[in-house]
């Protein structure tokens, strides 16, 4: 296919292309000195519809914000997402990533911002051939912002580790999703592992999904909840293991980030169930995987001890950074598109609304009732006019429907705790 890129199009302004993305993360961390000569080695192009943006093993060297239209993304193994220009994943570079970004390819034409990768190290060598950066030590103010770029450059690099699915949630999925299952073979699934069963079984028998009798078996439960509903409450029990760090400095981190993912995991089945009339399980599901990225930074954070230390930035480091590398968790554990998008607008408070909620629109709702916030977490309060709160909102509803979802969370966060081993 020939070349169809067009290096500083006609139509597009360089420097107004190079303001729009002056004060995304994480280049609004660089001083203007240092976007100034980063941007010498900027350029700005796009593509007609059908032309790949970018490919691994091409443009490996380079990242990408996209400015307009729409783009697909495709990972290792045929998969693929849609990003359109001007969505909150657009808020972050679309760089090549071994596992979830194979190649990009325009739908429409396209136009983006291609900076070179390695001049976004903020490290105490030269980043490039022709580009100083200024060394920095520890006892610099800037100091969180080599470990912001030390990061951003690892995830980038696919040197970042990555949690992996535990075994159960593996096969449970695989289990769950050929479209052959029988309720007999997920509940043998289930059997393997006696931990899970008796989750299983008392999840089955807990107040929402209770029956007449009490059941005492995994194959009744499973009948019970049915097939894709326990998938879901399988994966979020295996999830726990995660939360987990040998490392003394960020146990207690870990436990924050646990009951922080489980209380918006409660709101967000509450709210699912009452108010967006969604999937409520699922709701639950992507309320506890929406700060998986906060888990992969706790465990990077072991090797910045200042870091640890210091709780404001370390929760400047989970908000530029966690959304993107939940997505990319998630994304590489082949999660339905719903769930990446989850944890990308976890937080965005002001999103807009369709005709109708959404599973996204859920978890931000829920982060907007929480009255225990994470540290990491944005301020929410003062929301209540917002579109995403009056769009649940309905003639029906009591004057103080906000109390009753916090109260029924409550029992359902205290009942999850128990379910969970604490």
């Amino acid at each position: 296919m020939p070349d169809e890129r067009r290096d500083s199009p006609p139509g597009i302004d360089r420097d107004d292309a190079l303001r729009r993305v002056r004060n995304l993360p994480p280049l609004r961390h660089l001083s203007d000195p240092e976007f100034e000569r980063l941007a010498d080695a900027t350029s700005v192009e796009s593509y007609a519809p059908g032309a790949d943006l970018f490919r691994a093993g091409r443009d490996d060297k380079s990242i990408f914000y996209l400015l307009s239209g729409l783009v697909v993304i495709t990972d290792v193994e045929g998969q693929s997402f849609d990003v359109d220009g001007g969505s909150i994943e657009c808020r972050y570079p679309l760089a090549p990533h071994p596992r979830t970004r194979i190649k990009a390819t325009a739908r429409t034409l396209t136009e983006y911002v291609r900076f070179p990768a390695e001049l976004m190290q903020l490290q105490r060598e030269n980043a490039g051939e022709d580009i100083t950066v200024d060394e920095i030590g520890e006892g610099d103010e800037r100091f969180d912002n080599k470990v912001l770029f030390d990061v951003y450059h690892a995830l980038m690099s696919d040197e970042l580790i990555l949690p992996t699915l535990p075994d159960v949630a593996l096969r449970i999925r695989e289990a769950a999703n050929d479209k052959s299952a029988s309720v007999e073979n997920v509940a043998r699934v289930i059997q393997a592992d006696a931990s899970t069963a008796a989750y299983c079984i008392s999840i089955a028998n807990n107040a929402i999904h209770a029956g007449v009798a009490e059941i005492d078996n995994v194959l009744d439960a499973v009948v019970r909840m049915g097939i894709q509903p326990t998938r879901d409450v399988v994966v979020a029990y295996t999830i726990r293991s995660l939360f987990a760090s040998k490392d003394p400095g960020s146990k207690q981190l870990m436990r924050e980030a646990w009951k922080h993912s489980c209380r918006i995991a409660a709101l967000s089945y509450i709210l699912a169930r009452d108010g967006a009339r969604l999937n409520a399980e699922r709701a639950l599901l992507a309320g506890l995987l929406h700060d998986i990225g906060v888990t992969v930074l706790i465990n990077e954070a072991g090797a910045y001890p200042t870091l640890l230390n210091d709780p404001d930035s370390f929760a400047e480091l989970c908000r530029e950074l966690s959304g993107q590398i939940g997505a990319t968790v998630l994304r590489a554990w082949n999660f339905p598109e719903v769930f990446p998008a989850a944890a990308l607008e976890a937080e965005f408070f002001a999103k807009p609304i369709a005709d109708r909620l959404h599973l996204c629109d859920v978890v931000v709702l829920a982060h907007i009732h929480d009255q225990q916030p994470a540290p990491w977490s944005l301020p929410a309060a003062g929301l209540q006019d917002l579109p995403i709160q009056k769009a649940l909102q309905t003639d029906d509803m009591a004057e103080d429907y906000g109390r009753v979802v916090i109260e029924q969370a409550d029992r359902e966060l205290a009942e999850l705790t128990r379910l969970f081993g604490g």
